[in-house]
């Protein structure tokens, strides 16, 4: 199943394309994006802190942190009773998963992810981690520009 997820530029809505069609997203209060769902699921949302790196989501009966870690060190989280561990994004793939399982595959696109497979455990989350992903893949594109740019950010110039 793939998932498509587009953040559009800064502070305007983005979308969410699943199998099942497309989803508006729209920037709401303290950084929450609201991820429109179907009228059976309702709305989620997604809130990705650059300075913390932590991503979070919330969904009716579901609230998920994932704190992200030096590519060095695992960052886990846990759903539903299950252990999972997301790789370094750093290369522009996405992988989760669960032991030796691969749960989730896909890679950053020039306007956000693009996911190839979601297992079906994490269908129930898979917009909001979708725009949860680009949002923080967005996050590292930024902070590698910076690093390579720091006079040009320094004086506002990109």
């Amino acid at each position: 199943m793939v998932v498509v997820a587009k953040i559009g530029l800064v502070g305007e809505k983005g979308k969410v394309r699943t199998p099942a069609g497309t989803c508006g997203v729209h920037p709401g209060d303290d950084n929450w994006y609201t991820v429109e769902g179907p009228v059976t699921e309702g709305a989620g949302r997604v809130r990705y802190d650059d300075e913390r790196s932590l991503l979070e989501i919330q969904r009716p009966g579901i609230s998920l942190s994932i704190h992200f870690r030096p590519e060095l060190e695992h960052t886990t989280f846990e759903l539903n009773g299950h252990l999972y561990e997301i790789g370094t994004m750093d290369f522009g793939d996405i992988t989760i998963k669960e032991g030796n399982l691969r749960v989730v595959r896909g890679h950053g696109t020039i306007s956000g992810v693009r996911i190839l497979e979601v297992a079906p455990e994490l269908e129930s989350v898979e917009r909001e981690l979708a725009f949860g992903l680009a949002l923080r893949s967005a996050a590292l594109d930024k902070d590698l520009w910076d690093e390579d740019h720091p006079l040009w950010t320094r004086f506002g110039l990109r």
